[in-house]
């Protein structure tokens, strides 16, 4: 990762970790030519979306692949 990537993936990582919406959550961001991979564990579709979001408008970002799974809550059977 030369040094632009790592101020993306740095501004990328800060952006999520101050989102309400996102922080707390395990998210990795890997950078390459501009392409963002996310990859990751969430609590909701939401906040799969909301990082994806996030990421999108920053500056640098040409590119958004989405890798982040949503945890399922155990169903209870009555």
């Amino acid at each position: 990762m030369n040094l632009r990537e790592h101020a993306i993936a740095v501004s990328i990582r800060s952006k999520l970790a101050e989102d309400t919406r996102t922080s707390g959550q395990t998210i990795d961001v890997f950078v390459a030519d501009g392409d963002i991979l996310l990859i990751g564990t969430v609590d909701s579709e939401m906040q799969r979306m909301t990082a994806e979001e996030l990421v999108r408008g920053l500056p640098g970002v040409s590119r958004v692949v989405d890798n982040i799974r949503v945890r399922h809550s155990p169903c209870y059977s009555v």
